[in-house]
């Protein structure tokens, strides 16, 4: 077996981060469970340019982390009285981490009756 010192940084970094004991897996993974928070109510990450269909509804918009990283909120599906039922927000360019949003249930008023929690992929 090689000596920590024979370990390449990726190597080391790989094996910090899968020890999920380790003090930088711990934080990584506190890290993204507050940008799950955050992902719940992305109107506090949105900025740059939005887009939007003929009935001026959002299709998408850039996003921007707390720790600078750009990303992209895409609403996958409304409701017939277009209120968004789910999205998915990416995390880095390229790609490293997607918050979805599974689709909210909601009464026949419109109500929120089911929020499913922001899966992390």
């Amino acid at each position: 077996m090689s000596g920590f010192l024979d370990l390449s940084p990726r190597d080391v970094l790989k094996r910090e981060l899968s020890d999920p004991t380790s003090p930088s897996s711990v934080a990584l993974t506190a890290t993204y469970a507050n940008y799950a928070n955050l992902a719940k109510n992305p109107d506090s990450i949105i900025a740059g340019a939005v887009t939007v269909d003929a009935n001026n509804l959002i299709t998408s918009a850039a996003v921007v982390w707390p720790d600078g990283k750009p990303g992209t909120m895409t609403i996958t599906s409304r409701d017939a009285n277009n209120a968004v039922l789910a999205y998915n927000i990416t995390y880095g360019s390229p790609v490293i981490k997607t918050f979805t949003q599974p689709a909210i249930t909601r009464n026949a008023a419109g109500a929120a009756t089911n929020v499913p929690q922001i899966v992390v992929s």
